[in-house]
């Protein structure tokens, strides 16, 4: 099956290894262009009858309304890691995923969301569903102390991710939980190997970000805000087995005050959620299953109505 990629270099900066990885297990051609407007002179310009697939490796909600330009390419396949925001209210892509899914007609999106890939099947359209994973080439246990008992690495002020903004600065104001910042790499592996328990908030998500895999590897135990049962089952995810999870302030203060106090059982939790993600959730294993997602043929969303109609015009610029 003959493969384009075509990846907007924000995009790539995430999914760079994953695409690296998949050279090892099928053949593709891949081009790189400039954020959105590249992307859309890319699609609105290239003789795309040569290929049986073609991935457009972006965020949906970055390109807009420019969406329309993916009309063009024959077996269309949509990679985007952000599509959790139809539901989540206060994004701007609030309920509106569908409706441009709807429009784009033969299209299949591949989501990070196993919840989510089951409700937008059930809206007609073709999902699948591929979590996210890390790179083990830049995320590994380096055996350094552990100095931060609890702690967060990364941006809060995220004008969408109000929840784990509020949630997060309350923590750190209380002293339960540090919000630390590194750069990218091998900075950042740094940082997390010097965190005993990483304190996840991926509060109104409904799945689990890069970084609670990311901690995992490092050899973090992970404390995670609990998402729909769904995504544990999906993920190998088990409760006081490999992660700890909480869904409220008091559980959380709780479940940190009893790992603090039970460093064995702290300890045995962070080896298994680290096995786990070793073994199943590094970018390499995303790309072995990449070549089943595109097999199948691509299934026509229904037609779009005129709900759809009014959703789309309030789909960014």
């Amino acid at each position: 099956m003959k493969t384009l990629i075509v990846s907007t270099d924000g995009k790539l900066m995430v999914t760079r290894p994953l695409w690296e990885a998949a050279r090892e297990v099928f053949d593709f051609d891949h081009v790189e262009v400039t954020r959105e407007h590249g992307l859309e002179a890319y699609f609105n310009e290239t003789d795309f009858s040569g290929y049986d697939r073609v991935i457009a490796d972006t965020n949906l909600r970055r390109l807009g309304k420019r969406y329309q330009c993916l009309k063009r390419a024959p077996g269309l396949v949509v990679f985007d890691h952000d599509v959790c925001q139809n539901n989540v209210s206060s994004s701007e892509w609030y309920k509106r995923y569908p409706s441009v899914l709807r429009d784009i007609g033969e299209v299949r999106i591949i989501v990070s969301g196993s919840q989510l890939a089951s409700q937008l099947q059930r809206e007609g359209i073709d999902a699948c569903y591929l979590p996210k994973g890390y790179d083990n080439k830049v995320i590994a246990d380096l055996g350094i102390p552990r100095t931060e008992a609890a702690a967060f690495v990364g941006r809060v002020k995220n004008k969408v991710y109000k929840k784990r903004k509020r949630f997060l600065l309350r923590q750190e104001k209380l002293g339960r939980v540090a919000l630390l910042r590194a750069d990218p790499g091998e900075p950042y592996n740094r940082l997390l190997n010097q965190i005993r328990c990483f304190v996840s908030a991926d509060i109104g998500f409904g799945e689990y970000m890069i970084k609670n895999f990311e901690a995992m590897a490092a050899g973090c135990l992970l404390v995670a805000w609990r998402q729909p049962e769904q995504e544990q089952a999906a993920l190998g995810f088990v409760e006081g087995e490999n992660v700890v999870l909480y869904d409220s302030e008091q559980e959380l203060e709780k479940k940190l005050a009893w790992l603090a106090s039970d460093s064995p059982a702290a300890e045995r939790i962070a080896r298994a959620g680290q096995a786990l993600v070793t073994k199943q959730h590094r970018w390499v294993d995303r790309a072995a299953v990449f070549p089943e997602l595109l097999s199948a043929e691509i299934q026509r969303a229904p037609p779009i109505t005129w709900r759809d109609r009014l959703k789309i015009l309030g789909a960014g610029k």
